[in-house]
């Protein structure tokens, strides 16, 4: 029995000394009786020096007396063990005289007639200064997060923020935004509630792009569903950041209801102004076609007229009326310049071989007459004279051409020029390039280049487009580009 209870004390000794909390036993007297390796350390003092002294010396002076009471209290309850302190803090003393917090428990028992009281104490220090730090930590959070709604509820474009696909956070703007009186209309919510539904695919590609990790996705434009049903046109601007081990993101978005409505306004006042542009362009042409006409099949035919009268007069005047024979020579001279005129004339508004020989016949006319007149080499490139073409678009590739023409001998000083029209998938090109001078890119801005903004405006009403490539001394082309499938807008012939 007794070599029984020896072992027992011997392992009772063994877990008291190898423990890693600090266990101190005193007497009823207050007197310490064990104390173990880890209140050594604790407590910054060797057990040997303590042992036989009064506990008091470990406990502040100021907390001493109520630690008297508690335990004379403890000892007279008879309970076994309990959690010392309560709600209270209970402080340490190390030898050197620094205070720290800890945690202790109390247990009593009699042994041989001798009531002793055991402590086991632990040092929440490390606790301590954590819980402290993560308060501080918080606070600061609380107040930064506090500074930053204030701040969002100031900026005027509508914030939300979605936690695990439902909106968490709006700011003022975006209830206004949504038409919502209160957060609750819109707290808790799916996102896709208030995106239209022609946008939900991509509404959906673009969260799960940004749920990978932080992210920022370019402004665009979307529809979005107010709460009252009214749907409404918003730029917005999505960004996802981590945040306590989920991805928030934050939607930022702008009506532009307005500005679109103002857009398509413009649009289509652009699309008024280019069919007035077109139909403008069309009487122009008819009227030109119709002078052209006139000049050619009246006036041309009245001077060729008055050409055969006066040859027929000249034929029967004498030898000796030779003062008459001069005059009706310069009358003939000029006759035939007004003829020359006339012609020019018609030509310059409407060649009537556009319409009667054809688009390539007329183009190959006009490259040589060009050359003739400016003693410039063309080089011409035409399909073959079946080349068909509808009236708008030949009167197009016709204008260009021309003004293209007019403004390498105005401007190009050019020794050679060359042009060329083709086919390839649908869309009919036209190319004239010269190898003058070159131009200034900035002159093609402004506004008197109506010769350019003219041909523009032309392949524009045909669904084509010019583009002009020229840099200084390396001389000018002009593209022209018109898909053959693309009816025209307005009439241009």
């Amino acid at each position: 029995m007794v070599t029984a209870m020896r072992e027992t004390a011997a392992r009772l000794n063994g877990i008291i000394q190898s423990t890693m909390d600090a266990i101190i036993t005193v007497d009823e007297h207050q007197n310490i009786v064990i104390f173990n390796p880890a209140a050594e350390h604790m407590f910054g003092c060797h057990g040997a020096d303590v042992i036989g002294t009064p506990l008091e010396q470990f406990i502040p002076a100021r907390h001493r007396e109520l630690h008297h009471a508690h335990v004379r209290q403890f000892g007279n309850t008879g309970v076994t063990t309990r959690r010392m302190g309560g709600a209270a803090e209970i402080v340490g003393l190390r030898a050197d005289g620094t205070e720290f917090p800890v945690e202790a428990s109390i247990s009593q028992a009699t042994v041989a007639g001798n009531k002793l009281f055991t402590v086991i104490l632990r040092d929440v220090t490390a606790r301590k200064r954590d819980i402290t730090a993560r308060q501080h930590a918080e606070d600061a959070l609380r107040d930064s997060s506090d500074r930053y709604q204030r701040l969002v509820e100031l900026v005027p474009d509508a914030i939300w923020v979605e936690r695990e696909n439902r909106i968490a956070f709006v700011n003022r703007a975006c209830m206004s935004l949504l038409g919502a009186e209160s957060d609750e209309q819109v707290l808790n919510r799916s996102p896709l509630d208030f995106i239209h539904p022609e946008f939900h695919a991509h509404f959906t590609q673009r969260r799960k792009r940004l749920a990978l990790g932080p992210e920022t996705n370019p402004l665009m434009e979307k529809k979005i569903v107010r709460v009252d049903g009214k749907v409404i046109d918003v730029e917005i601007a999505e960004a996802s950041f981590h945040d306590e081990g989920t991805v928030p993101i934050l939607a930022v978005m702008r009506d532009i209801t307005e500005r679109k409505r103002a857009e398509r306004e413009v649009r289509e006042s652009q699309d008024q102004l280019r069919e007035l542009s077109a139909s403008l362009q069309a009487v122009r042409e008819e009227e030109k076609a119709r002078i052209a006409r006139e000049l050619h099949d009246e006036l041309g035919q009245a001077l060729t007229g008055l050409k055969m009268d006066l040859a027929q007069i000249v034929a029967m005047l004498e030898p000796q009326q030779a003062e008459i024979v001069r005059r009706a020579d310069t009358m003939r001279s000029l006759i035939e310049s007004t003829v020359a005129s006339v012609r020019r004339l018609a030509t310059e508004l409407r060649p009537l071989m556009l319409d009667d020989l054809g688009l390539i016949a007329t183009m190959g006319w006009l490259a040589n007459d060009f050359a003739k007149r400016t003693g410039i080499a063309v080089d011409v490139r035409l399909p073959d004279s079946d080349f068909e073409a509808g009236p708008d678009l030949c009167t197009t590739l016709f204008r260009v051409l021309q003004e293209s023409l007019t403004n390498v001998a105005r401007h190009a000083h050019a020794s050679h020029v060359r042009v060329s029209l083709t086919e390839d998938d649908g869309v009919v090109r036209l190319e004239v390039h010269d190898d003058g001078k070159g131009i200034d890119p900035a002159p093609q801005g402004r506004r008197k280049s109506f010769g350019l903004l003219g041909m523009r405006e032309r392949a524009s009403m045909l669904g084509g487009h010019v583009t002009i490539n020229s840099n200084p001394g390396a001389g000018t082309s002009v593209l022209l580009a018109i898909p053959r499938s693309v009816e025209p807008r307005q009439s241009a012939a």
